[in-house]
């Protein structure tokens, strides 16, 4: 049901819509399978956890032409999604006033308000949390949540931070409802490790844009102005906002902004440079020289810094830049496909993928044979139409693609070019390294 965040308990009423939905056993067979059925040999269920909440930030944040109340609750439906999910991947018996008060006390917790946390915090040695109570707790974090997050995006000329502060929340939360359901207790000197994680990852965040933006030129009083007011929404603390502010006036080069984050967060920062440098077409090599300096400071490679930037447009950018660069007709079907793709895709990837796990090493040598798929790919990422030589060559190898594996065919079927988003959701993670490495006869092997 819509929400009205104009109400003080829309953040009450949008967790109550979702658990009154919330059908655990529907909840499950939504998972992919790798998530639901443990496997011994397979992931544990901490890396499934993890994977669970990649999953979540891989969908498109705010959808093309939302307004900004239903972009914004969307997001917020997402954090709740993604904790009762956790909950039901960890085991955590469903009872609806209990997991209310849990899902209360870890976005209070997240959003920084520990104190009200730990009032509804459940735990073994208390009966239930007062609904009131709870309720009470859910007004403040509400009003939390629309400080840092409302409205939704980022001011024109001002930095990308929005994707990046979303995601960085969204992480924080899911550690601290691991750590919550695992222990059945709200750990107090944990919760303060991870707003201060949080709060670290910002300030990087903000320099590693700033210096993207500052890559080709100083960056401009007027937007340091604008980045000053979006620092401001990020709630920093008193330490860290002054750090922000100057990384705006004088980042570090992207190698040093780099070693000084850690290495788990190195490839996540990346990510937001390329997002972040998503539809540019203007040809900027200092803003191409900047990334591909940050990603060889943390060991990434040319071939794999191609495959994310595929990643990135795949999962991020508007699809309907897909469509212009394979020359497909912009009719209001294909928008409407667009509008849809996260969805129709995450149906594909489940049926797809068991082909191309069980077939890996047969589409790896296909991919090295015919390198030259993951360049076309690379450049309809960039939105540059392919000729119709290019398009051409693309359905050859899709085709050559689909004699090995027969199950794949439908990417070379007639239509097929506009699942190309959704191969390259599939293939470039660890197929398109080799693909690059092996161009031709005198490429380099692969690894």
């Amino acid at each position: 049901m819509p929400v009205d965040i104009q109400k003080k308990t829309w953040l009450a009423d949008l967790v109550d819509a979702q658990l009154g939905g919330y059908d655990p056993a529907a909840a499950r067979m939504r998972l992919p399978r790798d998530l639901r059925d443990p496997d011994p040999e397979g992931p544990d269920l901490e890396s499934r956890a993890r994977l669970l909440v990649v999953r979540s930030l891989r969908r498109r944040l705010v959808e093309a032409g939302a307004p900004p109340p239903a972009a914004f609750t969307g997001i917020v439906e997402g954090h709740v999604a993604l904790l009762l999910d956790l909950a039901l991947l960890l085991g955590a018996p469903f009872e609806i006033a209990e997991r209310r008060a849990e899902v209360a006390t870890i976005l209070a917790a997240g959003t920084g308000d520990l104190t009200d946390a730990l009032k509804v915090a459940p735990a073994r040695s208390r009966s239930t949390v007062p609904a009131a109570a709870v309720g009470r707790t859910l007004v403040r974090t509400g009003d939390a949540l629309l400080r840092v997050l409302y409205p939704p995006g980022d001011p024109q000329g001002g930095l990308s931070l929005y994707a990046g502060t979303v995601a960085i929340q969204r992480r924080l939360l899911a550690r601290v409802a691991l750590h919550y359901f695992q222990q059945v207790n709200l750990d107090p000197d944990f919760v303060v490790a991870q707003l201060e994680q949080g709060q670290d990852e910002l300030v990087l965040l903000v320099e590693t844009l700033a210096g993207l933006a500052a890559a080709d030129a100083p960056v401009s009083l007027h937007v340091r102005h604008l980045v000053h007011r979006q620092i401001d929404r990020l709630d920093l603390d008193r330490e860290r906002a002054p750090r922000a502010r100057a990384a705006i006036s004088a980042p570090r080069e992207p190698e040093d902004i780099c070693l000084a984050a850690p290495p788990r967060l190195r490839r996540f920062l990346l990510e937001q440079l390329l997002l972040a440098a998503l539809g540019r077409t203007d040809g900027n090599t200092a803003h191409g020289d900047f990334i591909g300096r940050f990603a060889q400071a943390a060991g990434i490679s040319p071939e794999e810094l191609a495959a994310m930037q595929i990643e990135a447009a795949a999962f991020h950018a508007d699809h309907q830049e897909w469509f212009r660069a394979f020359g497909l007709p912009e009719s209001p079907e294909w928008s409407e496909l667009a509008e849809e793709w996260n969805e129709f895709g995450e149906r594909m990837v489940e049926k797809v993928a068991a082909v191309v796990t069980e077939n890996m090493e047969a589409i790896a040598t296909e991919l090295r044979e015919t390198g030259e798929l993951g360049s076309l790919l690379a450049k309809a990422t960039k939105g540059q139409t392919l000729t119709a030589a290019e398009r051409k060559k693309v359905k050859e190898q899709l085709i050559d693609l689909a004699k090995t594996v027969p199950a794949l065919a439908i990417f070379a079927a007639p239509g097929g070019l506009v699942l190309l988003p959704l191969l390259a959701k599939l293939l470039p993670f660890s197929l398109l390294p080799s693909a690059f490495q092996s161009k031709g006869k005198g490429g380099a092997k692969g690894r």
